[in-house]
C-alpha cells in the first residue's frame, strides 16, 4: 500500500494521541522514518515525494515577499516555491509541505496547531526533517571513527566529526534567517532611487 499524506498523519496519532498535540520535533522524526526519507534531502527528492503523495510542487515566480504558498482544493494540492530563493527552497518546501499536512490532521478532528503557531511549528518541522534525516547518518559515522586503531588519530577524528555535524546543523538552523536577510537586501536595494 503506498505511504500517503493522511495515512501519515492516522500513523502519527495512533503513536502519540496520548501526548498530543506532538512536538514538530516528533512529527519531524516520524515523518523521515514513515517516508525512508535518505540523509541529505534536496529539492528534487522532496519533489519526488510530493509527487507521490499527490502534491504537485513548483518553483515559480511569486510576488513579494512570498516565499511560498500552498493550496488544497478538493482533490488538487500544490506548493509553489519562490523561484527568488537561493538557498532555503528545500525548507520552503518542508514548511509548506507541514501546513498541508495540517489540513490533513484537522480533517481527521487531531488538529496540532493552532492559526497562531502554525508558522512557527512549519518553520520548526521544516529545521527538524533536515536534522533527522541528517541525524541517520551519525551512527555509522561514529562506528567507522571508533575503528580508528590509534588514540590520538580517533580523538581527532571525533572531534572533527563533532565540529562538522554542528556546522551542518548550524547552517540547517541559521540558513532561512540568510536568506531573510538577503531578500531584505535585494528589496532595499531594489527601493533605492536610480
Amino acid at each position: 500500500m503506498p505511504s500517503t499524506l493522511i495515512g501519515f498523519c492516522q500513523t502519527v496519532y495512533q503513536k502519540h494521541g496520548s501526548e498530543w498535540p506532538p512536538t514538530e520535533e516528533t512529527l519531524a522524526n516520524e515523518f523521515v522514518e514513515y517516508f525512508q526519507l535518505e540523509t541529505l534531502f534536496y529539492l528534487e527528492r522532496l519533489s519526488e515525494l510530493c509527487n507521490t503523495l499527490g502534491i504537485h510542487l513548483r518553483v515559480t515566480d511569486l510576488p513579494e515577499p512570498l516565499k511560498g504558498h500552498n493550496y488544497r482544493f478538493e482533490d488538487r494540492r500544490g506548493i509553489l516555491i519562490s523561484a527568488r530563493q537561493v538557498l532555503t527552497k528545500e525548507h520552503t518546501g518542508l514548511h509548506e509541505l507541514r501546513e498541508l499536512m495540517e489540513y490533513e490532521f484537522r480533517d481527521l478532528r487531531t488538529p496540532v496547531c493552532t492559526t497562531r503557531d502554525q508558522e512557527e511549528r512549519a518553520e520548526s518541522f521544516a529545521v527538524s526533517v533536515r536534522i533527522c534525516a541528517f541525524g541517520k547518518e551519525i551512527p555509522g559515522w561514529m562506528d567507522h571513527v571508533s575503528r580508528i586503531e590509534s588514540k590520538w588519530p580517533r580523538r581527532a577524528a571525533y572531534g572533527v566529526s563533532f565540529v562538522i555535524i554542528a556546522i551542518y546543523v548550524l547552517g540547517l538552523i541559521l540558513t532561512p534567517r540568510l536568506e531573510d536577510a538577503m531578500e531584505e537586501k535585494r528589496t532595499r536595494r531594489a527601493s533605492l532611487p536610480k
